[in-house]
């Protein structure tokens, strides 16, 4: 008689598989459980279908304005989201994710009013959360966030606490006014594809937290709005509320027209935790004031500022010390930006007319930093001033004064041969000087603006050299100009 394999005749096989036939009935009740809940035809408000709704449902909602404050009451799972959709025809006055595994979707946000309130909240629970493809519009009320974060309870970042692990992608958010566009806390958050525009002395991004990724957003026009009171920038970080930032990457935005702000503001207040950024594959492009840093490892590679820091007439990045007299731990010292670095960008045309401004400025306290194989030219592809000494940054034999550029492997004027500048198409052409120039940061990342993979000598600045590429028509984004200050222009 043939017997059975010992492992079949276990009990604790047969206990596996009692347990796995358990897993599979609430999996089979879970499925048939899911279900689409409609606005109002099953549920007269979309609270009461937020209410209604179990993991794996979707709640549907008819075209209409619905004046609701809506919040998450339930979770759902990695595999049975709880999804509300908008259908695009749907608007709704506010959302908080508080319980994980939530997608919104397709819905117009408005019609707050309440200074510092949010359109859009990760409350603290609200983990893995999606918002997409939503319009998230302050319409001007003075001091209301578009998107937000709550803080974590413990600094600097509190283990689990704030929303993590969210996606926000392919949304719109604009007409906010005095206040922060994107507030971002938490670890590993995505905010990826969005279009955030038109804020009268806004901060489109605050950054806090560990680990965030802020990918291929277009950013415009964060114009002059006199007597509100706020620090315009395109992001910022601080450390006066006690929160850490570090870790994050910048990759692939296109921010033009901070008609009244800097580019960055990031400074520690003597927080530990405040340090390690990455800007990559980015186009700047007329941004007023510089780029401000007093936080260590920041690092710039790939970028182009074109027109930057126009109204100070200095450099478009500034790597300098902080001094702080009182901070959040009670101590008092300095910030000092060690360890930044800045390689294979382009500086066009930034800062005043000058030849001896223009690109990057380092403290000379400053250690372990490194500027080398950018491409600098003032207005029409002009040479900047070259130190007759040759003292790159960070060399310890030297320093470059002030007013004086050098880098062993940077270039100094010259038409960088673009497709086209009048359109801000900074793809290279054909026997472009920047192709073949940069140095291979290989070991970081291999990609560029475009996602296309870098290899062997690298270009300098966001795009890869493709063959023929100059003869097809990609434009960059078309940014038309809306609000004060002056009359509507395009780009």
């Amino acid at each position: 008689m043939r017997r059975r394999p010992p492992e079949l005749n276990s009990a604790g096989t047969r206990r596996l598989r009692r347990i796995f036939q358990v897993l599979l009935g609430l999996c089979a009740l879970t499925e048939v459980r899911a279900a689409t809940i409609r606005v109002p035809q099953d549920q007269p408000t979309v609270q009461a279908a937020m209410n209604a709704a179990q993991p794996g449902d979707v709640v549907l909602l008819s075209a209409g304005h619905y004046n609701e404050a809506v919040t998450s009451v339930r979770g759902g799972a990695p595999d049975a989201r709880i999804v509300l959709d908008g259908q695009g025809h749907a608007t709704i006055r506010q959302f908080t994710f508080r319980h994980p595994w939530i997608t919104v979707q397709n819905l117009h946000i408005t019609g707050v009013t309440q200074a510092y309130s949010h359109l859009v909240y990760f409350d603290r629970g609200g983990h893995f959360g999606v918002l997409s493809n939503c319009v998230v519009d302050a319409r001007l009320s003075p001091r209301v966030y578009g998107i937000g974060w709550n803080s974590p309870r413990t600094k600097p970042f509190g283990e689990g606490e704030a929303a993590s692990f969210c996606l926000v992608i392919s949304n719109e958010v604009r007409n906010v006014l005095g206040i922060t566009m994107v507030n971002v806390m938490g670890d590993s958050n995505r905010v990826v594809g969005n279009f955030i525009h038109d804020g009268g002395a806004v901060d489109f991004f605050r950054v806090f937290g560990r680990g965030h990724y802020i990918g291929f957003n277009v950013c415009s026009n964060n114009y002059i709005y006199e007597g509100i009171g706020n620090h315009p920038d395109f992001i910022q970080t601080f450390g006066n509320n006690g929160d850490g930032s570090m870790g994050h990457v910048i990759e692939g935005n296109w921010v033009i027209g901070v008609w009244g702000g800097q580019l960055t503001q990031l400074e520690g207040n003597l927080v530990p935790e405040i340090r390690d950024w990455t800007f990559r594959n980015n186009v700047f492009v007329d941004i007023a004031l510089q780029a401000s840093c007093t936080i260590p490892e920041v690092k710039y590679f790939n970028n182009i500022f074109y027109r930057c820091n126009k109204t100070n007439g200095g450099h478009a990045l500034s790597f300098g010390t902080r001094a702080y007299t009182t901070s959040y731990s009670g101590q008092s010292g300095t910030n000092y930006a060690h360890g930044c670095q800045v390689i294979n960008n382009i500086f066009l045309d930034c800062g005043d007319s000058r030849i001896t401004v223009g690109w990057y400025a380092f403290a000379q306290n400053l250690t372990n930093v490194v500027a080398d194989y950018n491409y600098v030219a003032k207005a029409g592809f002009a040479p900047v001033e070259q130190d007759p000494l040759q003292r790159p940054i960070g060399n310890p034999g030297g320093w470059a004064t002030w007013g004086k550029w050098w880098e062993p492997h940077g270039i100094n004027g010259g038409d960088p041969d673009f497709v086209n500048l009048a359109v801000l198409d900074f793809r290279l052409r054909d026997g472009s000087p920047l192709i073949g120039r940069g140095l291979n940061l290989g070991g970081l990342f291999a990609t560029d603006i475009l996602g296309r993979t870098r290899s062997g000598a690298w270009d300098i600045g966001p795009y890869v050299y493709e063959e023929g590429g100059g003869s097809r028509q990609v434009r960059p984004p078309r940014i038309r100009f809306i609000g004060p200050p002056g009359e509507p222009r395009n780009l």
